[in-house]
């Protein structure tokens, strides 16, 4: 047997040739791969079916005054203007917390007044089947019985949404939504209401303060946005709505009214009012003024809760200054006095 001598140039282009294979396979095994996961995904998310819930319900508020012994009927519409769903209609009671009008709602409806509804075929807490689009009327019957005390009583009629497990065959989305109306009943013998309410607090927010001769006084930015807040406080047994307006005076004469918005303040609570300037302002203030401000300026509001109620009246005062100008000025000064006293100094030297 004769030995040929190892070529290795051919070895290597052997192994070459053969690496390149193994290469374009492994290419193609990736590529199918993605094919795969690609249709997967296509077809797993075609059969996923998020549901779209919009619901409203009116009216969206109900202010009503009830002697005892008396019944009341108030028909509620209720719309879907998404997907078919499923829902329920609900009363509960709620309360009033913090400044800004909201309020936490009962897990149960725990109250003397009596609830149904005069719909055939729709009961409470039972579900509803709502087709796009489609509308219907609960007619929610209250009935105050006798020898209720007398005060107000806070509820939401609720309308919640309850989730399918699947419809033809497809997953859907577990999203529940919840939309409600207030109902703010007052109990009343004689028709008469106790409305008492107090400033809790009106302040503007300032940069700084310093005090003066027994005094303190409000210092801020005269270019900046200045918020003011004004919070009523609910001492009395009903609800009540206070009107009136804050005003700025400027010490040269200038006056600029700043009317209230009309919000309810639910016994037990207090609320921080809004102006007209800023009743959908996102900021939790009741005003934020803007200018340019010089000088001293005092702030007033005026505030009653309709005929032959009391007046409330509060007041504040502010300086306007600008004080990154006056702080710069004062930087450049003191800058400008230790090069001066260093150039002396040389020279004396």
């Amino acid at each position: 047997m004769i030995n040929k001598p190892f070529d290795k140039a051919l070895f290597a282009k052997a192994l070459s040739k053969q690496d390149k294979q193994i290469n374009f396979k492994f290419l193609i095994l990736i590529f199918n791969l993605f094919i795969c996961l690609f249709a997967y995904l296509f077809i797993f998310s075609s059969n996923i079916n998020a549901q779209q819930i919009t619901l409203s319900i009116n009216p969206p508020i109900v202010e009503l005054l009830v002697k005892p012994g008396k019944a009341l009927l108030i028909g509620y519409t209720l719309q879907n203007l998404g997907d078919p769903t499923t829902l329920s209609v609900k009363i509960r009671t709620f309360s009033p917390q913090g400044d800004y009008g909201e309020m936490v709602i009962d897990p149960e409806l725990i109250s003397p007044i009596r609830f149904s509804l005069d719909n055939t075929d729709m009961q409470f807490e039972q579900p509803i089947f709502m087709k796009q689009r489609d509308t219907i009327q609960a007619l929610v019957r209250i009935r105050v019985p006798e020898g209720t005390p007398e005060g107000d009583y806070y509820f939401t009629v609720m309308a919640e949404t309850e989730p399918a497990p699947q419809i033809g065959g497809a997953s859907t989305s577990l999203a529940k939504a919840t939309i409600g109306s207030n109902l703010l009943l007052t109990v009343t013998k004689s028709g008469r209401v106790e409305i008492k309410g107090r400033v809790a607090l009106f302040q503007i927010v300032p940069d700084f303060t310093f005090p003066l001769f027994g005094r303190e006084y409000q210092v801020v930015e005269s270019g900046k946005k200045i918020p003011i807040d004004l919070v009523i406080q609910n001492q009395g047994k009903n609800l009540m709505k206070p009107q009136g307006e804050v005003v700025l005076r400027g010490s040269l004469g200038e006056k600029i009214s700043y009317p209230l918005l009309s919000q309810n303040i639910l016994t037990d609570s207090s609320r921080l009012l809004k102006t007209t300037q800023d009743g959908d302002s996102p900021y939790q203030h009741s005003i934020l003024l803007s200018g340019y401000f010089m000088g001293p300026y005092t702030l007033s509001a005026n505030v009653n809760f309709g005929e032959g109620t009391p007046q409330l009246y509060a007041n504040t005062s502010f300086i306007g200054l600008p004080i990154r100008f006056v702080t710069a000025m004062i930087i450049v000064m003191v800058i400008s006095i230790l090069i001066i006293i260093s150039k002396r100094k040389r020279k004396k030297e």
